[in-house]
């Protein structure tokens, strides 16, 4: 089916993450959001009040899975409640339009500390994260080092490797570097000798959201939902091309049909793979060709790879309050222990057997792991990695854990089609890519998603900042195209 011009929706958004349904949002409901202040429904004035006048656009998103928001999914075949198996946590509750969003659904949240463990695996000790920033100089170390960053490159300054800036400049010993790729490498999403010192640097001094580590009441698939609601989604809906050749108008095929999609402005939240001239998997075509300085950076900015390890248990094998644990001199970085409501939905079992186990399931252990290791474990057979972070709990919580253990399974986000990694990292030599990748092209194309935010921020609310701000340029000129015509 091909819509006729006079038929065109205002605005077509390409991706249902996060960036995507918050911009549309803004855009078709005119909820707009400002970083940094305001809150969900204020308008432009910041009174608090509509303004009067102003249009909700015609929209429409595209989304390539099966649901609304992207790299947000659940597993239904581990525990009686869905597990993300992507993003899980809300960071900071400052100027965040993630958590105005929650606040304003009623969803409730709940802070832990992070770490909350240490495990320092070559003295055998689990330790509470105070305890450990007392007794270990190597922990106290690794954190004044990325706190303050000290003797990281100037502005101007050639690019290094959070390595390089670790063993070079402050001759770190070994299990500092350790620490620190445990800690902050395998949390930015890339090993120590991936990570870019400047964007590092931008992405600190970007961030405005406070220190707060939020847990919310409820998978994140429900925050997706309620970001959906009232807006018109359209699943598993894969897109072959993007076609702005002609003014003013821009269509958008279906991948293996001939259904098209036209819109006045189209806001384009791919993953950055998606951007990428020399990638074949989920490569979009855009018509005329994007600029070449958009390929380069999209083809810059590297996306990291990380992977989730998920040990169900049919009872609780550790102290009740744990939450987080870093581990060193381990196999796997980190993990940490959720629990959400039991979910209406079917548990998506393959046996009768499997069904049994789910439903014996109390709690649900996550490792998570980025960067190389999660490359690394995704060419491992199954079972040697599962039996090798079970090991890894039986030393940490010094009891035999097989016993109890009742689900598991891994999932790897290189093997995500749609995607091919997790979420961006600050990158070596970056230099300004992020701001090409937010560029406008013949101001008909507008870009969002984390990859495109310029303070280098791959979380969630960051998505989300990217959303706002095309929306609020395609609301921008699309008021302008009328004002000229007036």
């Amino acid at each position: 089916m091909v819509r006729g011009d006079d038929d065109a929706y205002d605005v077509v958004v390409l991706g249902g993450g996060f960036a995507g349904l918050h911009a549309a949002r803004c855009c078709a409901l005119r909820e707009p959001e400002r970083p940094g202040g305001g809150k969900e429904g204020d308008d432009a004035d910041g009174s608090g009040r509509r303004v009067r006048g102003v249009r909700k656009l015609r929209c429409v998103v595209l989304e390539g899975g099966e649901e609304p928001g992207g790299r947000v999914r659940v597993a239904r075949d581990v525990a009686p409640w869905d597990v993300n198996l992507g993003p899980e946590f809300i960071h900071g509750d400052e100027n965040s339009a993630l958590k105005r969003f929650v606040d304003n659904c009623g969803f409730g949240t709940k802070e832990y500390e992070w770490p909350d463990r240490y495990y320092l695996g070559d003295e055998n000790a689990l330790l509470g994260a105070e305890e450990a920033e007392k007794t270990s100089e190597d922990v106290r170390l690794v954190h004044e080092l990325f706190d303050e960053l000290p003797g990281a490159p100037k502005e101007g300054d050639a690019d290094a490797t959070a390595l390089e800036w670790l063993t070079r400049t402050h001759k770190a010993p070994d299990r500092v570097v350790k620490l620190a790729e445990n800690i902050y490498a395998n949390d930015f999403c890339a090993s120590l000798g991936k990570l870019g010192m400047q964007e590092l640097i931008a992405e600190k001094k970007s961030w405005i959201y406070g220190e707060k580590y939020l847990v919310l009441d409820r998978p994140l698939r429900d925050v997706a939902l309620a970001l959906a609601a009232d807006i018109d989604v359209r699943v598993n809906w894969e897109i072959e091309s993007v076609d702005y050749s002609r003014p003013g108008l821009v269509q958008v095929k279906r991948r293996g049909c001939e259904e098209v999609i036209v819109a006045k402005r189209c806001i384009v939240t791919l993953p950055i793979t998606a951007l990428r001239s020399n990638n074949v998997t989920n490569k979009v075509s855009f018509i005329p060709r994007l600029p070449e300085a958009k390929i380069r950076a999209a083809e810059t900015v590297q996306i990291g790879n990380a992977a989730k390890v998920f040990i169900g248990f049919d009872r609780i094998l550790w102290p009740e309050d744990l939450f987080d644990v870093v581990c060193t001199n381990c196999f796997l970085p980190e993990f940490w222990i959720t629990k959400y409501p039991v979910s209406p939905f079917a548990r998506e079992a393959k046996s009768s057997a499997e069904a049994a186990r789910i439903a014996a399931t109390r709690a649900v252990i996550t490792f998570f792991v980025a960067g190389d290791l999660a490359d690394e474990i995704a060419k491992m057979d199954e079972q040697v990695l599962f039996s090798r972070a079970i090991d890894q709990l039986d030393a940490i919580f010094k009891t035999s854990c097989r016993e109890s253990v009742t689900t598991m399974k891994h999932v790897n986000w290189s093997r995500e089609r749609l995607v091919q990694g997790a979420y961006t990292h600050p990158t070596v030599n970056a230099g300004d890519s992020r701001t090409f990748l937010a560029a406008s092209v013949s101001n008909i194309l507008f870009f969002a998603g984390e990859a495109t935010h310029t303070g280098v921020n791959p979380c969630l609310q960051g998505a989300m900042e990217t959303g706002a701000r095309a929306a609020a340029q395609v609301c921008a000129s699309l008021e302008a195209n009328i004002q000229s015509k007036l």
